[in-house]
């Protein structure tokens, strides 16, 4: 035990020593109380991995990258996706090493833990805070929750550590800027912010540098975190065939100073999901700017806080909802903002008020904001224990279990509510709306948006006589009445219709096989086999 004290306390002092700044976690007895928070938190995450049913969202990029027979083919899969690539890149070197689902939770689960580990060792807040934070987000949403969020935090918080040593080394901040941009677009955004705060602290703060010498040691790191966000730009931005947002069609100049004004002024609506349901609108917008108001001593860190979140409002008021991962980064964002700040701050020359802001901000409305994430964390990892988040884990262990049906083929309607059964079961997937087989839908005008039942019915039939196949229809609308003709709006510009006369038939065609409705999402179905 001896040995392994000093071995771990040798560790954290170089890791200290590296980072040239004073941690709490500075002697071997903190570093081991930090390991053993660290150890519960994997514990938890890794047990609520052990439950999770993995859903649509999650398992498309691992569907895009299996599919993949080479990197230009994946890039051409991904084209109309609109997200940026390192996901994908690092599911498919994943892939490449061996080619099991497992990567998908694997992975994930690696990346939360080095940035929960990045925060907890190297961040300059108070333990508590920190022991707070990791059981927020990255708890479930960054975690157990297998997309491309989690990176982003770990690249927030392994550019906190880089920004301090940015003029001894400003080539890998300015690489670990590229990458964050390549994660999603919300972190596109937040680059930009990290970017300019940075150039003024080289061009207003490093006053003593000659202004040439200052823009030329800028000209490269800036350089590359440009190419990084161009890549980005060219994988995300929605193609004009996309039918997932509408922004491409172009936006009205009223609707944009519209959703700015409101973005300001009612920051409590934009972030509804990390900040106390409990609170009354008009406080939680309080509670928001009083958490960037502690940054005010910086100007620069203030305006990116106060951008990032004017930024994030109009996003999810013009191109697509804001969830609660969404949101989420809001939040990481301001961590990160906050440890620049603190390792750069210099409390003597802090007014009384201004200390009192910032103490008040770090230490009251922050912490605020933790305990209830800590909350929703822990409410959507017990939810997730305890209930079935997607019908296709069950669906794909009946498959493999039933002998008539196990090398079925499956037509489902609506179609992307099967996008995780790949994970679970072989079974091929065709797509009636796209006239293929695949295991990705294509969120694109070229699928036929209005579908009837009869299509359905005939287009089953049809793969059945040709492939000689058992073929099962699995169909997501229980709200349809059969008594009476009628179509049905949903999600991504999709319309089912059907009449008495098609009811009539497909009753009389098919056999109700089995019926999957306890999932917590809209993942539910009845599957229908084809006589």
């Amino acid at each position: 035990m001896n040995n392994l004290t000093l071995r771990l306390s040798t560790f954290v002092k170089r890791c200290l020593a590296a980072s040239r700044s004073e941690r709490p976690l500075a002697n071997a007895k903190s570093a081991i109380l930090a390991g053993l928070v660290l150890g519960i938190w994997l514990a938890v995450v890794i047990f609520t991995a052990t439950r999770h049913e993995f859903w649509r969202d999650e398992v498309r990029a691992l569907s895009f990258v299996r599919a993949a027979t080479s990197l230009p083919d994946m890039f051409h899969l991904i084209q109309y996706d609109g997200h940026p690539i390192l996901w994908y890149l690092l599911l498919y070197a994943g892939k490449s090493i061996v080619d099991t689902p497992l990567i998908l939770p694997v992975i994930s689960i690696t990346i939360a833990f080095a940035a929960v580990a990045v925060f907890m060792f190297f961040s300059p807040f108070p333990f508590w805070l920190k022991c707070m934070f990791i059981f927020t987000l990255p708890l479930y949403e960054y975690s157990v929750m297998a997309r491309n969020y989690g990176i982003s935090m770990l690249l927030l918080f392994a550019g906190a550590a880089l920004y301090r040593n940015r003029e001894k080394h400003p080539l890998w901040l300015a690489f670990v800027l590229a990458l964050l941009a390549n994660t999603n677009l919300y972190s596109i955004m937040l680059v930009g912010l990290i970017t300019a705060v940075w150039v003024w602290d080289v061009l207003v703060e490093q006053r003593m540098t000659a202004f040439r010498t200052r823009v030329f040691s800028l000209c490269l790191p800036l350089a590359i975190v440009f190419a990084g966000v161009l890549l980005s730009i060219a994988f995300a931005l929605p193609r004009e065939s996309t039918i997932v947002t509408s922004a491409h069609q172009g936006i009205s100049l009223q609707k944009l100073a519209y959703s700015l004004f409101d973005a300001a002024l009612q920051p409590g609506q934009s972030f509804s999901k990390i900040v106390p349901a409990i609170f009354p609108p008009w406080l939680n917008t309080v509670l928001l700017y009083l958490v960037m108001f502690g940054l005010l001593h910086r100007l620069s860190l203030f305006l990116a806080a106060l951008g990032s979140q004017v930024a994030f409002g109009m996003l999810f008021r013009v191109v697509y909802t804001g969830y609660y991962w969404h949101q989420g980064l809001f939040l990481v964002f301001v961590m990160f903002l906050y440890w620049v700040f603190i390792e750069a701050l210099d409390k003597e020359s802090l007014t009384r008020i201004q200390l009192r802001l910032f103490n008040v901000s770090l230490y009251a409305a922050i912490t605020i904001l933790m305990l209830w994430n800590i909350f929703v964390s822990c409410v959507l990892a017990q939810a997730d224990i305890n209930l079935e988040r997607s019908s296709n884990k069950a669906f794909g262990e009946y498959l493999k279990e039933s002998e008539t049906y196990r090398d079925a083929i499956i037509i489902p309607e609506p179609d992307f509510l099967l996008e995780s059964l790949p994970y679970y079961a072989p079974n091929p997937l065709y797509l009636v709306r796209e006239h293929r087989f695949g295991t990705t839908i294509s969120f694109t005008t070229a699928a036929d948006y209005r579908l009837s039942l009869g299509e359905l019915l005939a287009a089953a039939r049809d793969i059945k006589s040709h492939y000689g196949q058992p073929v099962l229809i699995v169909l997501g609308h229980d709200d349809v009445d059969q008594t009476r003709d009628g179509e049905k709006n949903y999600s991504y510009n999709r319309i089912f219709s059907w009449d008495t006369s098609e009811f009539a038939d497909f009753n009389a065609s098919t056999i109700l096989v089995t019926e999957f409705d306890s999932a917590s999402t809209d993942e539910n179905y009845k599957v229908y086999a084809v006589k």
